[in-house]
């Protein structure tokens, strides 16, 4: 057995899963211990880890991670103001230390490229760039089955690419935060993107006037990736994803429409399907590959 941890802003998931991807035990969700020196995430996490070990043999820990990991060292290179402090956290080195196990760390859209790209929206695939559209746009990128970490282990950070017209950078006009803004400033009510997709549901012209906006958004920055790796997959991951029915029809239209070159198009333009599993499903292929 591998457990599996999944640490986020504001809160941290873990399970035990077996190594063909079947959870074993899911365990109680904590509220990430946040501080200026980050220091506190790498002692809850042993501290849990730790608890585990009292009642069941585990061969590692796999953790997925929101920040820039150095995917050998396991450690924080870079993170966002969600977790201040968290730079520099030693997350492999210290539960190797206190549990006696093999440990790996990956971040987090990485861990759900490599989850889905195994057991689910994008299984089989060998070229996939996924991105995750939620308060901003997160990416990643796998070539050959490989996640592409780049020099810095920041590849795939698509969310900070400059699009047309006013080159502002692609999460500030992809993102849930952009539709919910599009929306209301329609409309002049506050609104949220579940709301606004109940809404379109119903037939609410603003509503999906904005949704589509929102995807015409999305396949913008997209080109640029698909020109730049022709991937075989592109995985739509994040709250959206639940509105599979409408985003994979319109994106995939979105794309045609507007494609220079139609050979690039992707064979397949999926949401992901794992939700909030992905993470720690990919973390766990992330410890697996490491330890072959």
């Amino acid at each position: 057995m591998i457990l599996t941890i999944d640490i986020g802003g504001t809160s941290i998931k873990s399970a035990l899963y077996r190594e063909d991807g079947e959870a074993i035990e899911t365990f109680p969700e904590q509220p990430t211990q946040v501080n200026q020196t980050g220091n506190t995430i790498a002692e809850q996490i042993v501290a849990l880890a730790k608890k585990v070990q009292e009642t069941h043999s585990i061969k590692g820990v796999a953790i997925s991670s929101a920040a820039i990991i150095h995917p050998i060292e396991g450690k924080v290179m870079a993170a966002g103001p969600t977790i201040p402090g968290y730079a520099g956290t030693e997350l492999k080195k210290s539960i190797e230390q206190a549990c006696g196990v093999p440990c790996t760390a990956e971040n987090d859209v990485n861990c759900a490229a490599l989850g889905e790209s195994w057991l689910g929206a994008a299984k089989d695939s060998r070229s996939v760039i996924c991105i995750t559209v939620g308060t901003g746009v997160g990416g990643a990128l796998l070539m050959d089955g490989k996640l592409w970490h780049g020099h810095n282990y920041a590849a795939g950070e698509i969310g900070f690419i400059p699009v047309p017209p006013k080159g502002d950078i692609y999460e500030l006009t992809a993102s849930t935060t952009a539709l919910v803004r599009m929306y209301e400033e329609k409309t002049g009510e506050k609104a949220n993107g579940k709301i606004i997709f109940a809404r379109a549901a119903d037939g609410e012209t603003m509503a999906n006037e904005v949704i589509d906006q929102l995807i015409e958004n999305i396949a913008t920055g997209l080109f640029s990736a698909i020109y730049l790796f022709a991937p075989e997959t592109i995985i739509v991951g994040g709250g959206i994803a639940q509105q599979k029915q409408v985003i994979e029809p319109k994106l995939r239209a979105a794309l045609e429409r507007r494609i220079i070159r139609p050979y690039l198009m992707p064979k397949k333009i999926v949401c992901a399907e794992l939700g909030n599993s992905a993470g720690m499903i990919g973390a766990l292929r992330h410890f697996l590959q490491s330890q072959s």
